[in-house]
């Protein structure tokens, strides 16, 4: 059994990919379309050589200019794109910790403080804190794995921290080697871009590094969905939020319905929805639920 949230995750980190490798495909091609008229006339300005493009005026540079132009406009949206992909993962944590508040109503929420624990400043881990689910379940690779991403979001965005370069620094060098080696083993593909035991490779990105992170990010984030989906207990998941929704989403149409209609509807709700075929305990909930 899948969430919605997870699915939500999966397409957003989709579309992220698509217009990345959309963004990379146009450019290299304008370089091979343009690039003997360029090597030709690299003085003309665009505005008089792309002379119906409507922003001619905006942009008016040089051709032989373009492709330092584009380097600075490829690092900004790279860096973008990584602080998105980044941004929307701690989107899925906020939003399977509202999902698990729905399913068991005793969750606390992330502005309630939790006096029994002893780390909770991360989202990370505010959310297995609260849903009481041990790091320690986790291997211990997807946890490194996260401490890099996030270490290497902040560096981004506060370059002049030395608590962030010293703690990314430190990581790479005890477990970089072993992260690698588990995302080599784990992975459809071999790491493209992406290398945890390298210092440098820290501090870029690039094309492969993001197809690379929103792999990564895609595999740990299954993994967070199927341990949570285990500790509120498939039972109480398809009790509390899958019959609910369905109820609601077919409205006074349930009630027009024979059994087997019911019931076939239901069966295809969960597996579109959740991912998930149900069983005779789960239809009977269901029938019992209406009758």
């Amino acid at each position: 059994m899948k969430t919605r949230e997870l699915r939500d995750f999966y397409r957003i980190l989709s579309e992220l990919n698509n217009s990345f490798t959309h963004y990379s495909f146009v450019w290299n091609q304008f370089c091979i379309d343009y690039f003997e008229m360029i090597d030709k006339k690299p003085e003309t300005l665009t505005q008089d050589y792309f002379v119906s493009n409507p922003f001619k005026r905006k942009h008016n540079i040089k051709l032989k200019e373009l492709e330092k132009e584009h380097a600075k406009t490829d690092a900004t949206l790279i860096q973008g794109i990584f602080l998105l992909i980044y941004s929307h993962f701690e989107s899925y944590l906020k939003n399977i910790l509202d999902f698990s508040q729905q399913v068991d109503e005793n969750i606390k929420s992330f502005d309630k403080k939790l006096e029994e624990v002893e780390s909770d400043s991360l989202l990370f881990d505010k959310m297995l804190n609260r849903l009481a689910i041990d790091k320690i379940d986790f291997i211990a690779e997807l946890i490194d794995t996260l401490d890099y991403l996030r270490l290497k979001r902040n560096r981004l965005t506060h370059q002049n921290s030395v608590n962030i370069s010293n703690s990314l620094n430190q990581l790479i060098k005890t477990k970089g080697q072993r992260i690698n080696e588990f995302w080599d083993s784990k992975l459809s593909h071999p790491r493209q871009g992406i290398d945890f035991a390298n210092k440098q490779n820290a501090n870029m990105l690039n094309f492969s590094i993001i197809i690379d992170s929103i792999n990564i990010l895609r595999r740990i984030v299954l993994e967070i969905d199927s341990k949570i989906v285990s500790k509120l207990t498939t039972r109480k998941i398809v009790e509390k939020i899958m019959i609910p929704d369905f109820k609601k989403e077919q409205q006074s149409k349930i009630n027009h319905n024979n059994q087997d209609r019911i019931i076939s509807k239901f069966k295809r709700y969960c597996v579109l929805e959740f991912g998930l075929e149900p069983d005779k305990e789960m239809i009977e909930q269901l029938i019992s639920s209406i009758a």
